[in-house]
């Protein structure tokens, strides 16, 4: 293997973690999100290098339009921007970045009704902290125009928000969440999760190999039970305004990872591990 091979290797294995993150959540599925970081990975080790100003976007721009391919061959007839909601009036929310907890019931309920574009503007700009200036390179098409398509799949994401009056029952089954993890009590937790539960989480946080979303009560309460450990070193925070718990400390003292939940009538439908550096960062985590 030449020089220049190994520095692509070495270039690609970093990246990786956060391509996988951003493929996951744009196709949703474990399988298609590998078979897409796969894919980049050719077109990368193919790629004439000095063409490659900047690695980072150029395997962004790359995995994103074959998430895009992949959402549109999955897809007959996709709803047009045009068919979604617009905000309410008076609002101006293409430049506020998305709640994490507003997003994680979006992957349980609304993201998939999105239409490939707003499903890409929605998790680059909300989810990643991508500028719209590249987003609309990747999607080939305006600044102006990929904020539209973020403010309506926005607009859409949270109508599935929790009333206000929600917020105390939600904090205490997170709490309850943490306290039967952290002890290991299976029927504290199975009083907790809602039988089709779904835990996403980002790859850094992850073993290898490990899927990026487990489905059902029995799959997470034997996850969580496996991640006893550091469930101890968890506290009860509020994230962006909501119920949800840190765990470990990570750069600069803030937590390694981050879980958000959605929680309906009484039970953790959901929760999203945030342990990709630039999510973390997008979050504001109070103790």
């Amino acid at each position: 293997m030449t020089a220049e091979s190994t520095d692509r290797v070495a270039v690609f294995e970093r990246e990786r973690p956060r391509l996988l993150a951003v493929a996951f959540r744009v196709v949703g599925s474990d399988s298609d999100a590998q078979d897409v970081v796969q894919e980049a990975w050719t077109r990368y080790a193919q790629a004439d290098a000095d063409q490659i100003r900047n690695v980072q976007a150029w395997l962004t721009t790359v995995v994103t339009r074959l998430c895009l391919d992949v959402l549109r061959r999955s897809r007959e007839s996709p709803r047009r921007p045009e068919d979604m909601p617009v905000s309410a009036a008076g609002q101006d929310p293409e430049d506020v970045v998305l709640l994490a907890g507003e997003l994680t019931a979006a992957f349980t309920v609304v993201v998939e009704e999105l239409t490939p574009p707003q499903r890409v503007a929605l998790i680059l700009h909300d989810v990643f902290g991508a500028p719209f200036e590249e987003v609309a390179h990747i999607l080939d098409t305006t600044p102006g125009s990929a904020k539209k398509l973020a403010s309506r799949a926005r607009a859409r994401v949270r109508r599935t928000g929790w009333p206000d009056d929600e917020a105390r029952q939600a904090r205490e089954v997170v709490s309850a969440f943490m306290k039967a993890a952290q002890q290991g009590d299976i029927d504290g937790l199975v009083q907790v999760l809602h039988p089709d539960v779904t835990r996403t989480a980002d790859p850094q946080i992850l073993r290898p190999g490990a899927p990026q979303r487990v489905r059902g009560r029995q799959a997470v309460i034997e996850e969580t039970r496996a991640m006893r450990a550091a469930a101890r070193r968890a506290r009860l925070v509020v994230i962006d305004g909501r119920p949800g718990i840190a765990v470990g400390a990570g750069h600069g003292d803030g937590p390694r990872a981050a879980l958000v939940f959605h929680v309906a009538d009484g039970l953790i439908v959901g929760y999203d591990v945030v342990a990709d550096p630039r999510r973390l960062a997008l979050l504001d985590i109070q103790d």
